[in-house]
């Protein structure tokens, strides 16, 4: 009864916040639903993030190299629309395949093995701007709306507790997506605005072109090659580096 009780006192405040939404002036409901939604966001990004760093060795770089990727790092999130409501992060994991990923709120994170294959500041930062790109276009965020839909997301907007089950739940399915792919769409978008964010940071386009043609040129029919698990369920490669190619 306990139980049914909360969850119709959570309907009818979800009803009532709807209603409070239709009747406010259209830029403070996008405002106030914008806010709650960043406030997810930040949660479901730090139960993501703990959840990796359980599953996988984080690795401490030299202090000299560790400066250095930041340095790279934080040049790129400054020509990232959202730089400033997230605080983006960087961590390095043990990890020999050739990768990097991003969670939702500006976590990133890289693999030693994509560290030992870059063979240019340019290359690592074409990579981990395409990664960057990823959660200034929202791609995480939007991928739950259509995976769980808005129900469940509203519902944990308007719970201040943050119900642990719920947040494991949307977290799962965003820690998914790193391994599955947003959808060609979303990655195209990804590569375009993270040429833009390399390029504004002060590196050249072509860096990440060499580094897609040399894992073309790798490829060479092995495919059980580390470096072809980079993105495997992204778009064709050859197509990507056209559209790079094609970008003005």
């Amino acid at each position: 009864m306990r139980v049914a009780y909360k969850r119709k006192l959570l309907i009818l405040f979800i009803l009532t916040f709807l209603v409070v939404m239709a009747f406010s002036p259209r830029g403070y409901t996008a405002s106030l639903f914008s806010s709650l939604e960043l406030s997810l966001e930040k949660n479901i990004g730090q139960n993501c993030y703990q959840s990796i760093i359980d599953q996988k060795k984080v690795v401490h770089l030299p202090e000299e190299e560790t400066e250095h990727l930041n340095a790279i790092f934080k040049s790129l999130v400054n020509c990232c629309g959202r730089k400033q409501e997230l605080e983006f992060s960087l961590t390095v994991v043990e990890d020999e395949t050739v990768n990097a990923f991003a969670l939702p709120a500006g976590y990133i994170f890289v693999h030693t093995g994509l560290l030992s294959y870059v063979q240019s500041d340019g290359e690592l930062a074409g990579v981990l701007a395409h990664e960057i790109a990823h959660v200034d276009r929202k791609h995480s965020m939007n991928a739950i709306k259509r995976q769980l839909g808005m129900s469940l997301l509203l519902q944990l907007i308007l719970n201040k507790k943050k119900s642990k089950e719920g947040l494991a739940k949307v977290g799962n399915v965003a820690i998914n997506m790193t391994q599955l792919g947003y959808g060609r769409e979303a990655e195209y978008e990804a590569d375009h605005y993270g040429v833009y964010f390399m390029e504004g940071a002060g590196y050249q386009r072509e860096e990440i072109l060499n580094f897609w043609r040399r894992i073309v040129d790798q490829r060479g029919g092995q495919e059980d090659l580390v470096i072809l698990q980079l993105f495997s369920t992204h778009p064709p490669t050859s197509e990507r580096i056209k559209r790079i190619e094609g970008l003005r």
